[in-house]
């Protein structure tokens, strides 16, 4: 660690200092790459040293840092081991703190924004607990998402809300970001059906002309999207009195509405009312969220109200990673529509050339700076 990056990281890390920490430019941008559970937790020993090389010469002002899932985390609690990833539970390392002290502070000592990712999906947890698991209009049942009622009624709101509680007080970040928070179509069990006829009054699900579910009803929309507000608020809750902000992603429109995706529970306007800004997701490889690109999604959300929207640009596509010049394409247009908020997602599907593309259209550190 450079004498720069040593001053940088004890200012990052004294109390009451964020007021006066130095943050890398980028012309007033907030440039952030968005760090996997995958490479936090790798067992390579180069992996985080290399990643942070990278984000040097790509100019980054922040990273993401995933810290897992509600039964997947990557840090030691004693209070919730069950919680604990299989790579906490064989080392007992902090993978958390280490990606923080990694990547805080840039080469030439200024300090990057540090925002902590939790993943709202579950996995481990479904194979032991299935009563909690989504069930879609078709009867087939979810390996990752979990039913509206279990939110509501099976103690997975708290444990989130506990869980963004403990991150700020441990690692005291800039930022907590919630994903993958929506109930895009597993949302038919039959708890969720007792909990959906008392929030409707109707007393069955909501019927086509033909007598099958209609599960694309404004119904269950409002319904999901009131059960998302809800949750969100109570996470928001956790934050009050501090510094650290609540940002969200949320699905990009697929169609005109551009009220946002009430088909999965996020609806824009109502989550603005709690959180800080939205990441809308730009996955061109993947259809349902990469209907519109860059610029056409500048022009209706981040053109109008930048501080409140970002657009971040996921890698993933069919057969492995979008094209170097697919994401230059799409970052480009990011520039030009001058977006403020922007992210790339994830480092794991980055390899040179990728980061090649940051560095074209990001700029590199000034010499001056690379020296100090």
């Amino acid at each position: 660690m450079t004498a720069a990056q040593q001053q940088c990281l004890a200012t990052a890390l004294a109390p009451d200092s964020q007021g006066s920490r130095s943050t890398v430019d980028n012309a007033g941008r907030s440039r952030v790459v968005n760090i996997g559970f995958e490479d936090v937790t790798s067992a390579d020993p180069t992996r985080i040293p290399d990643i942070a090389r990278q984000l040097d010469s790509v100019n980054a002002t922040g990273v993401s840092i995933s810290v897992g899932r509600l039964d997947w985390i990557g840090f030691p609690w004693a209070e919730y081991k069950e919680m604990q990833s299989s790579e906490v539970a064989g080392t007992g390392r902090d993978y958390i703190r280490e990606a923080i002290d990694a990547f805080i502070c840039s080469e030439s000592g200024q300090r990057r924004t540090i925002s902590l990712n939790i993943d709202t999906l579950l996995g481990r947890e479904l194979e032991y607990r299935p009563e909690i698991a989504g069930v879609n209009a078709e009867g087939n049942i979810s390996r990752n998402w979990t039913s509206v009622s279990s939110w509501k009624n099976g103690g997975l709101t708290e444990r989130l809300a506990v869980l963004t509680s403990q991150l700020v007080q441990r690692y005291s970040p800039d930022s907590i970001n919630i994903t993958e928070m929506m109930f895009p179509s597993y949302t038919f069990g039959d708890a969720d059906l007792k909990d959906f006829q008392s929030f409707s009054g109707m007393n069955t699900w909501p019927r086509r002309f033909d007598g099958t579910t209609d599960a694309g009803a404004d119904a269950l929309h409002e319904w999901r999207s009131d059960a998302v507000q809800k949750i969100m608020a109570e996470v928001a809750s956790q934050l009050t009195g501090t510094e650290v902000e609540l940002t969200m992603d949320v699905r990009s429109p697929i169609n005109e509405d551009l009220r946002g995706r009430l088909d999965s529970g996020q609806d824009y306007a109502r989550l603005l009312g709690i959180v800080d800004r939205l990441n809308i997701w730009n996955f061109q490889g993947i259809n349902s969220t990469g209907y519109y690109d860059t610029a056409q999604l500048a022009s209706f959300y981040t053109a109008k109200d930048p501080s409140r929207f970002g657009i971040e640009i996921g890698l993933w596509d069919h057969d492995g990673s979008i094209s170097p010049e697919a994401l230059e394409h799409e970052l480009r247009l990011a520039e030009e529509s001058n977006v403020r908020h922007l992210s790339v997602t994830p480092t794991s599907l980055m390899d040179q050339q990728a980061w090649d593309v940051l560095r074209r259209v990001w700029g590199s550190p000034r010499p001056t700076e690379m020296g100090n």
